[in-house]
């Protein structure tokens, strides 16, 4: 079962309602949206996918099912930016 885990080294900093997460593996950066955030605080390596969903969608209010889409989407572009270590298996 995929647990996304955030890379140890990745460099957070608050910058107005946004965090900004840098990975110096890749030298990239990127600002997280509320969103964003909010899946990248529970990618900590013992919450699965499913896990992700259902806890973002009862802050939500809506199905676990119609957040999958864009958690999926949103951690694909996590491990792009090398945020992510491993395969989340």
């Amino acid at each position: 079962m995929q647990r996304p885990c955030r890379a140890p080294d990745i460099v957070t900093s608050e910058v107005l309602d946004e965090l900004v997460a840098y990975a110096p593996v890749s030298s990239q950066a990127v600002s997280l949206n509320a969103s964003a955030r909010a899946i990248w605080e529970l990618c900590d390596g013992m919450h699965t996918l499913d896990e992700i969903c259902a806890e973002l969608s009862a802050e939500a209010d809506v199905a676990p099912e119609a957040l999958r889409g864009d958690v999926t989407d949103t951690i694909a572009r996590f491990r792009e930016l090398g945020l992510l270590i491993g395969d989340g298996g």
